[in-house]
This record gives C-alpha cells, sequence and structure tokens, in this order.
C-alpha cells in the first residue's frame, strides 16, 4: 500500500471520529437532533410488526456476534496459513478494538449523554465483525458479497433499536465508530487490506473516469 492509499485512509478515519463526536452532540443536545432521533425511532417501532422487531433484535444482539466471533477467529488462522498476516491482524483487531472503544465510551460516558447506551456495543461488535469477515475471507468479496453485507448491517441496526434497547443515534455513532477503527486499521496494517473483489475495484475505476471532464 503506497504512502497516498495510507493517508486516504487516514482521512477517512479522522472523518468518521469528526462525525462520530457530531452526532453525539448533536443528536443529543439541538431540538432538530434529538427530534430526528425520536422520529426514526418512533418509525421502526410502529412501522414494523411486533414479532419482526423481537426477532431483529434476538438475531442483531446475541445470534450474530455468537456466529461471527470464531468465523473471524477461523478464518483470520486460515489467512494466517496462507501468508496474509496482515487480512489475519486487521480481521481481528477492527471488531475487537471497535467493541473495546465503545464499552469505553459507554462507561465513562464521555459525551455526558447518560443512559449507558452511546454508542452501542453491540452494534459496535456485530458491524464490526462483518467487516473482519470480509476482510478474512478467502476469496475477495464480490458486488454480491457487499450487498450481502450491506444487509446484515441493516438487519443489526435496526435489530438494536427494534426492541427498545437503543435509540438510533447509538447504533449510527457505532457504525462511524467502526468506520474510523477500520479506516484506521487500514492505514497501519497497510498491505491487502480491504479484501475487495478486482471487479468492485474495476467497476470504482471506470466511474471515476465516466465522471472526468468531457471535451
Amino acid at each position: 500500500m503506497s504512502h497516498r492509499d495510507r493517508l486516504r485512509w487516514a482521512t477517512v478515519a479522522v472523518a468518521a471520529a469528526t462525525a462520530f463526536v457530531l452526532t453525539a452532540l448533536l443528536s443529543t443536545r439541538t431540538g432538530v437532533g434529538v427530534t430526528v432521533d425520536g422520529t426514526v425511532r418512533g418509525w421502526i417501532l410502529n412501522g414494523l410488526p411486533g414479532a419482526l422487531r423481537q426477532g431483529l433484535d434476538r438475531l442483531a444482539r446475541p445470534l450474530v456476534i455468537v456466529v461471527l466471533a470464531p468465523a473471524v477467529v477461523v478464518l483470520a488462522l486460515l489467512a494466517l496459513v496462507r501468508r496474509g498476516w496482515r487480512r489475519a491482524l486487521a480481521g481481528v483487531v477492527i471488531p475487537a478494538a471497535a467493541t473495546f472503544v465503545a464499552l469505553e465510551l459507554r462507561t465513562r460516558d464521555v459525551f455526558g449523554i447518560g443512559g449507558d447506551a452511546f454508542p452501542s456495543n453491540h452494534a459496535a461488535a456485530g458491524l464490526g465483525l462483518l467487516v473482519g469477515v470480509a476482510v478474512v475471507w478467502p476469496r475477495p468479496v464480490t458486488r454480491r458479497g457487499l450487498v450481502g453485507l450491506g444487509v446484515a448491517a441493516l438487519c443489526i441496526g435496526l435489530g438494536n433499536v427494534s426492541w427498545y434497547a437503543h435509540q438510533p443515534r447509538d447504533v449510527v455513532g457505532s457504525a462511524l465508530l467502526v468506520v474510523a477503527v477500520a479506516a484506521a486499521t487500514f492505514a497501519v496494517v497497510g498491505g491487502d487490506s480491504p479484501n475487495l473483489a478486482t471487479e468492485v475495484r474495476a467497476s470504482r475505476r471506470t466511474s471515476r473516469e465516466g465522471a472526468g471532464p468531457v471535451g
């Protein structure tokens, strides 16, 4: 990974961390933020059937973590066997660090929110593990794989709100925290992370070229 790529990942990490802090402050200390947070929560609690909300809660909070955590460890060991130590390290560090930071921020109530809820440690763990799976997966993640991961991430986000466990801001904060930790990890570790397929990278290059000046 070039110095330019490392700098880009570092920039993403700083931007995500800044957005994380702004989310905490704006969603709790401004009238608009509180209203938006409450409105989104109301949509989820009133718009989804009770059985679905409870099922999402059980899926997102204990089940996803119990299933994905050992999977990430096994895949990381497989990556080590194949000499992909950078991917193995990133795949384990990202969910572990994101969960640890989330727990520390909640315990210390850094933002003075109270309620021991921001950010959601279950959401941070679940989303971090999804990123970990993508990084240590034996083959590059294709476009379909990214869609699947996106759907899983959405279920984790909804599940942490759907049964009164968290406010939407807690989940959004966790997502931004995972992005910040992942980007910082990529900036430090470098190498072949993230593990995106060639077709995804080629598609991005084509999009950038197509967006260039004409004539």
